[in-house]
């Protein structure tokens, strides 16, 4: 049985991947400080993993903790964009130091690393779909982080051999997020309160938290070193559509008002997922009506 360490493991996606590991029979470790993860999230799974409440910049722990696993999915991080722009020190401290730990002793210890990066590393590009060989232009510092941490990794690959897979994530959503905008549209439209929607003109890719956790697995089974994909649903939706849609769906009475933009807010992406289909031999399987569908059914 393969011992998995994945940091972050309490968070959003990363509990969601903690319960397909197990699932699939591997024996599961998590590292997560618990500032956005909550132990609720795995909570049915606290007795069948080994679960350390500590920070990712706790060497002691973080060199034992993948020395004896076999291969690490790295998701620690902080995790949203407005948080990074309020408090860069804190972003980078997390994200790049963080990850340079991570790297450097997944280096050490010859272990596999899966490291999970951003659509924000490429800011708003002029031309979509975007694909992997697009330049990188960051709109704020979480994508500015996110790329740090990929330089990392590719340059303790080039150095010293490190076996690495990255994906770059659109914007995830499903059950137990919170403050991202599908969930804050949800509760919004609940609630019968307004939903807002800063600046009006973005064209956003929301892929469901399953078939980012089937990407993931995917890298688990795949021979291929050092690579780079994209994960999203390859389609974009505009924000007035998306809160039409959940609005719809729970016959809301809220009322959609658009605000200023927003600083450091990407308005246009979609992804180009030609390298996940043929590397990973993955694709999505959900549509976001369907996706919504199944978070509202989990809800009740």
């Amino acid at each position: 049985m393969e011992n998995i360490l994945v940091t972050g493991g309490a968070g959003f996606i990363g509990s969601h991947l903690v319960k397909a590991l197990v699932k699939h029979g591997y024996s599961v470790s998590i590292i997560d400080n618990l500032s956005r993860g909550n132990r609720q999230n795995i909570r049915e799974l606290i007795q069948s993993v080994e679960f350390i409440e500590s920070d990712i910049q706790d060497e002691e722990i973080l060199k034992y903790s993948i020395k004896k696993a076999d291969m690490v999915f790295h998701l620690s991080a902080l995790s949203r964009v407005l948080p990074c722009i309020n408090d860069p020190g804190l972003c980078f401290r997390n994200n790049i130091y963080g990850t340079e730990l991570v790297t450097r002793y997944c280096t050490k210890y010859a272990k596999k690393m899966i490291f999970s990066s951003s659509r924000e590393v490429y800011g708003n590009s002029v031309t979509l779909p975007v694909h992997e060989t697009f330049s990188m232009n960051p709109e704020n510092p979480y994508g500015a982080s996110k790329i740090a941490g990929e330089a990392i990794i590719k340059a303790f690959s080039k150095t010293f051999g490190l076996n690495y897979f990255i994906l770059r994530l659109a914007n995830v959503y499903g059950f137990n997020d919170f403050e991202r905008v599908i969930p804050t549209f949800i509760q919004k439209a609940m609630t019968d309160q307004d939903i807002q929607i800063f600046g009006g003109g973005q064209k956003i890719d929301f892929i469901f938290i399953d078939d980012v956790i089937e990407a993931f697995l995917k890298t688990l089974n795949t021979d291929t070193k050092d690579k780079i994909c994209n994960i999203g649903s390859g389609t974009g939706t505009d924000l007035k559509t998306l809160a039409e849609l959940i609005i719809d769906k729970l016959s809301s009475n809220s009322k959609i008002v658009f605000k200023d933009p927003r600083k450091g807010e990407v308005e246009h992406y979609i992804a180009d997922i030609t390298c996940a289909k043929k590397v990973l031999n993955w694709e999505p399987k959900f549509s976001l009506d369907s996706g919504i569908e199944k978070v509202l059914n989990q809800l009740h």
